[in-house]
């Protein structure tokens, strides 16, 4: 007996319909998810932006409930972060990394990662790095490139306009916390001087 054709019209419709209907929703779902990758309105950067001043390293205070800078950051590690800028001139960054978890991260300003690095169980980790503007901008004559023999290690160059420089230290307790904060403190983030 076949489908009278009102009948087999209505289920055609029906599934074109839905079909049509899981495309759209498919398509405005992708829509949005790109969408929101470009939203920079909240991430870390804009956050910290107005309460850090530009190339100066800043140990943030204990991690508590209701104080934190940023969201999900862990009540059992200390912090010290600088917000970054080179679009006057390269930033030197110099910080050294005690012992295992210990970590340093350079961030662009949308939050994708330039450079990472971990302190190894039983090794200090000595970190030497110059953030340079992401351009062909002209900056100077290397030593070498003057005649000056150097003996020093070059910094790693890694470039990057502007972002945050974030160094995390786990938090041992009480007997471990002067030692922690001091070598915090010592994280340097300035600009290099051009030459």
């Amino acid at each position: 007996m076949s489908m009278p054709a009102p009948a087999a019209q209505l289920r055609l419709f029906t599934v074109r319909f839905f079909a049509i209907l899981l495309c759209a929703a498919g398509a405005i779902h992708i829509i949005s998810t790109l969408g929101a990758m470009g939203d920079t309105s909240r991430s870390a950067y804009s956050l910290l932006a107005s309460a850090l001043p530009a190339n100066t390293m800043t140990v943030l205070p204990p991690v508590k409930p209701g104080r934190q800078y940023l969201p999900f950051m862990s009540t059992d590690a200390r912090y010290a972060v600088c917000r970054f800028d080179t679009t006057k001139g390269p930033v030197s960054v110099s910080a050294v990394l005690p012992d295992h978890g210990w970590t340093i991260g350079i961030f662009h300003r949308d939050g994708s990662s330039a450079y990472f690095a971990a302190a190894p169980v039983g090794r200090i980790t000595q970190i030497a790095l110059t953030l340079v503007p992401a351009d062909d901008r002209f900056m100077g004559l290397t030593p070498e490139a003057r005649g000056h023999m150097s003996t020093a290690d070059a910094p790693l160059t890694v470039a990057a306009r502007e972002g945050l420089v974030v160094v995390r230290a786990p938090d041992k307790g009480l007997s471990y916390a002067a030692t922690s904060e001091a070598a915090l403190a010592k994280v340097m983030c300035a600009p290099k001087p051009l030459q």
